[in-house]
C-alpha cells in the first residue's frame, strides 16, 4: 500500500513546522549535556578560502527519467526512520526523490545554503524521508545524496555543515567522519548531520530530548551507514540506460488521469517499502509471500489525486495471501471503512477521511501472480464512485489479459 500522494498532501500542512525551521527556529542555543559545542559568533555561512586543490569533478547525467530511476534505487538505502525511532510512525513532508540541487534546497534547506554546493559537486540526484511521532511533537528526516566521486562528497559534507551553522545552529563536534549542529531549547534539541560515505552524503534532521541527542544520532548514523555499505551509485554515464522497466510491470499498470509525479516508475522490495505506509507489516506480509516486482504510477489532476500500483508475486497462492492481508490491514490498522463498489462489488474497497472534507478511496483487484489497488483522492464526498468505477474495471482488464 503506497502512501505517495497521501504523504504529499499532508505534508503541506507540515511544511513550515519541519523542513521549514532551519530557517524560522529562534532562540539562543546551548549545548546538550552530552556533547560540547564548538561555538560560533556569526548568523550567516562561513564564507573561508577553500585550500584544497580543486577537483575533477564528473558531470552529471542530464535531465530525464534517469534521474528519477537512480533516486528510487537510492530510495532502498536510504535510512527507514521508523527503524531507528519506532515511535516515529507517521508520515510528513519532505520525502521522495530530488533529481536537481535547488529543487532539493527548496525542501530541506534554507534558501542559499545547499544549491551552490552540490552543483559545485556534481550532484546527481537524491531520496529522502520523513516521519514524526503521532501527535506531531518530534520529526526526523533522513535524505541520500548522490554526488561526483568520493572526494567530492567529503568536502561537500563539510561545506554543508559549515553553510547550516545559522538560525541558532551551532557546529559540535560527533564520533563519525561528517560533522554536525545543534540546536538546544530547554530540554529538547534539534541535530542535523552530515555524513559522507562513497559517492553519497546522508543528511540527518533529528528533533528529541537533548539528553538523549547523541546517542540517537549515533544509532540513525550506524542505521544509514550499514545500507549505503551495499550501495554501488550507478556510473553518470550509464544513469539515462538504467532500465525503466524491470520488472515487466509498466504496460500492466493503468495510465491514471493527469500528470505522473515523481513517485511514479519501478522499486525493488526495499525501495518499495520506503513508499509503504507501515513498512513493518508490509515488509513481512510481502517478504513472506513472494514479492516478485512493483510498479506505480501516481498522478495529480487539478485537485484530484490517483496512485496505481501492480505487485508480482511468486504464486496464485502468495497473491491470495497478499490480497487478503492488505484487506486486514485496511480495516484494523488503518482506519479505512469499507465499502462496495457497483462496478466490481467482491473487491476490497475503503474509504478514509483525510479531514476538511476530503476522502479518498482505495480498492484491490487481483489475477493470478498479480495483485493491484487503485487509489482515488481529492473526494468532496465518501460515496462518490464516478473515477473507481471507470478506473478498476480497467486495471482488472490490464492484469487479467
Amino acid at each position: 500500500m503506497t502512501r505517495g500522494w497521501w504523504a504529499r498532501t499532508a505534508g503541506l500542512l507540515l511544511l513550515t513546522a519541519v523542513a521549514g525551521c532551519t530557517s524560522t527556529v529562534e532562540g539562543t542555543a546551548s549545548p546538550a549535556t552530552t556533547v560540547e559545542p564548538t561555538p560560533t559568533t556569526s548568523s550567516a555561512p562561513a564564507t573561508t578560502e577553500p585550500s584544497e586543490p580543486p577537483l575533477d569533478i564528473i558531470p552529471p547525467p542530464p535531465r530525464g527519467v534517469g534521474l528519477l530511476l537512480e533516486a528510487h534505487r537510492i530510495a532502498s538505502v536510504t535510512a527507514l526512520v521508523e527503524t531507528s525511532f519506532p515511535d516515529r510512525t507517521e508520515a510528513c513532508f519532505p520525502s521522495g526523490p530530488s533529481t536537481s540541487p535547488d529543487a532539493l534546497e527548496s525542501v530541506y534547506f534554507t534558501a542559499g545554503t545547499a544549491a551552490g554546493i552540490l552543483e559545485d559537486y556534481g550532484f546527481v540526484t537524491a531520496w529522502g524521508q520523513c516521519n514524526q511521532t503521532a501527535d506531531g511533537s518530534s520529526a526526523t528526516l533522513t535524505l541520500v545524496m548522490e554526488l561526483s566521486d568520493p572526494e567530492a562528497a567529503a568536502r561537500a559534507a563539510n561545506e554543508l555543515v559549515d553553510a547550516q551553522a545559522i538560525d541558532g545552529f551551532q557546529v559540535v563536534p560527533v564520533e563519525t567522519d561528517g560533522g554536525a549542529l545543534l540546536l538546544q531549547e530547554g530540554d529538547r534539541a534539534t541535530v542535523q548531520a552530515f555524513l559522507p560515505f562513497g559517492r553519497t552524503v546522508a543528511y540527518v534532521w533529528h528533533e528529541g530530548l537533548a539528553s538523549a541527542a547523541a546517542a540517537d544520532l549515533t544509532r540513525l548514523l550506524a542505521d544509514q551507514e550499514a545500507l549505503l555499505r551495499n550501495f554501488t551509485p550507478t556510473p553518470q554515464a550509464d544513469v539515462p540506460n538504467l532500465p525503466t522497466d524491470p520488472d515487466g510491470l509498466q504496460a500492466m499498470t493503468l495510465d491514471p488521469p493527469g500528470d505522473f509525479n515523481d513517485f511514479s516508475g519501478p522499486y525493488d522490495f526495499e525501495g518499495y517499502l520506503r513508499i509503504a505506509i507501515d513498512p513493518g507489516r508490509e515488509r513481512e506480509l510481502l517478504g513472506a509471500n513472494g514479492f516478485a516486482g512493483f510498479y506505480a504510477k501516481q498522478s495529480d489532476e487539478g485537485d484530484a489525486l490517483y496512485a496505481v500500483a501492480v505487485y508480482r508475486f511468486g504464486s496464485t497462492e502468495q497473491t491470495n495471501a497478499v490480497y487478503n492481508g492488505f484487506r486486514e490491514l485496511e480495516t484494523t490498522a488503518f482506519g479505512g471503512t469499507p465499502f462496495v463498489l457497483p462496478a466490481i462489488p467482491e473487491a476490497p474497497c475503503f474509504v478514509f477521511d483525510q479531514g476538511g472534507g476530503q476522502f479518498y478511496q482505495r480498492c484491490y483487484v487481483g489475477f493470478r501472480t498479480l495483485l493491484a489497488s487503485v487509489d482515488v483522492g481529492g473526494l468532496t464526498a465518501a460515496d462518490d464512485y464516478t473515477r473507481m468505477n471507470e478506473l478498476l474495471p480497467a486495471q482488472r482488464a490490464l492484469i487479467a489479459d
